[in-house]
């Protein structure tokens, strides 16, 4: 199985028509998994706010020809965006739930040298929602300092059901996990929500990044790709 990842900039009143239409062509396509992720701004948290000119499409795949065929078919119309990154993803490992499952089923495979790609979503219960937004805060300022991140972002899948997540982009499978494993913030926000069972269902998977096309917030994806210390300016990668 391999994963594709697109983040596109358009248009202000472009971006929702173009996802939209994505997402009703993903619906019909050959994907195993697929979701329309809409973008929110991180560092405004508590309060997340969307990002009205991106869109996101997360999706699973049998093989690379079915990713092809949807790339070369209905992907196509967001390469007339202003902006777009396409990434291709090898899973690595993940847990948890997404829907009622694991969308990789368990698959995992070596970690190797190079960037990687970490996923999160979480279906939060309205009586924690609040409470999980307050203390998101603190991880997020955590991750913008994060040594090795290149870029992160949030996303909402589901708004009537809660669903939200992060995306992040990291040099070295290292960083990901010094950021999510080592002792602080973001330890003790997971601590905190495992204790009061604030979510009803989470999942987590790491990628490595295979191949990468186009660029995002002016880095190409031959930079992006390369992860050299000071090739990715850190500001303007973070939403």
């Amino acid at each position: 199985m391999i994963a594709s990842l697109d983040l596109a900039r358009f248009p202000l009143g472009v971006a929702e028509r173009e996802a939209l239409a994505l997402r009703r062509a993903g619906l019909r396509g050959d994907a195993a998994f697929a979701r329309l992720l809409l973008p929110m701004r991180l560092r405004t948290m508590p309060l997340p706010l969307p990002q009205l000119t991106f869109a996101y499409y997360f999706a699973l795949w049998r093989d690379e020809a079915a990713l092809e065929r949807f790339r070369a078919g209905p992907l196509r119309r967001w390469e007339r965006a202003r902006e777009h990154l396409a990434l291709t993803l090898r899973p690595v490992q993940s847990f948890g739930a997404w829907a009622g499952r694991d969308p990789l089923a368990g698959e995992r495979s070596e970690p190797r040298p190079g960037p990687v790609v970490l996923l999160t979503h979480s279906r939060t219960r309205p009586r924690d929602f609040l409470r999980f937004l307050l203390t998101d805060r603190s991880v997020v300022a955590a991750l913008d300092r994060a040594e090795g991140r290149l870029w992160g972002d949030g996303f909402i899948d589901d708004p009537a059901r809660l669903d939200s997540g992060t995306l992040s982009f990291w040099r070295h499978t290292a960083a990901a996990t010094a950021f999510a494993y080592a002792p602080g913030v973001h330890q003790d926000a997971v601590k905190a929500q495992r204790d009061g069972g604030w979510f009803s269902e989470s999942w987590f998977a790491r990628f490595a990044v295979e191949a990468a096309r186009g660029s995002w917030r002016g880095v190409g994806a031959g930079e992006l790709l390369a992860g050299a210390p000071g090739a990715v300016p850190g500001a303007p990668l973070v939403a």
